[in-house]
């Protein structure tokens, strides 16, 4: 008789609690799988950063050419670097919000550096120095949206660099050629100086 009470009693906690466990199980495995679904691998999620990171911080560098570049040129390009990178940063944030992943708040610490360095010049020497930078930035983010471009195991991450790449290669021949623009000056003085 104890026996079939204590069955009993085991059947009615089993069947009271049997619900609660499945809907755990359910929720655990539709967590697991949004991970899966929306996770990034360890290089997907640091080359989403890394865009970010490059976009602030031509944005900040580009804001601070519009007020100090002595050349229009440069002026211009700085504008323009505000506007584009913008755009792809907004774009960036929407697929990291989509991944659940939370964009970095400022570029990287040798951004910040550079971008000092870029508020300590003037003049032309901003000028140069800020077009020599650009090269440099884009010819490296180039690198990352290639490489990205080919190795990203997250497809919409494969996009996004695949849609970048054609604005970050026409960002860095504008700035080779204003940079060899400067250059140029930079020689026709040197020539007149010694006349």
């Amino acid at each position: 008789m104890k026996t079939h009470l204590v069955l009993a009693a085991s059947a009615a906690m089993l069947a009271f609690c049997l619900p609660t466990l499945n809907a755990q199980e359910k929720s655990a495995k539709s967590e697991t799988s949004a991970k899966k679904a929306n996770g990034l691998s360890k290089d997907d999620l640091q080359a989403l950063r890394k865009f970010a990171q490059a976009d602030m911080a031509e944005i900040e560098a580009g804001k601070v050419a519009a007020q100090k570049a002595s050349n229009p040129e440069v002026k211009k390009y700085g504008e323009h670097m505000v506007q584009e990178h913008t755009k792809m940063l907004d774009e960036g944030k929407k697929l990291a919000q989509a991944k659940g992943v939370k964009p970095p708040a400022a570029p990287e610490k040798k951004h910040q550096d550079a971008l000092k360095k870029l508020q300590g010049a003037e003049g032309e020497d901003f000028d140069r120095r800020y077009m020599r930078q650009m090269v440099r930035d884009h010819q490296e983010v180039l690198k990352l949206a290639e490489k990205t471009a080919k190795d990203a195991k997250d497809p919409e991450l494969k996009a996004h660099a695949q849609k970048g790449m054609p604005h970050i290669k026409e960002h860095l021949e504008s700035a080779r050629k204003i940079e060899a623009s400067l250059k140029g000056g930079d020689a026709q003085e040197r020539k007149q100086s010694k006349k």
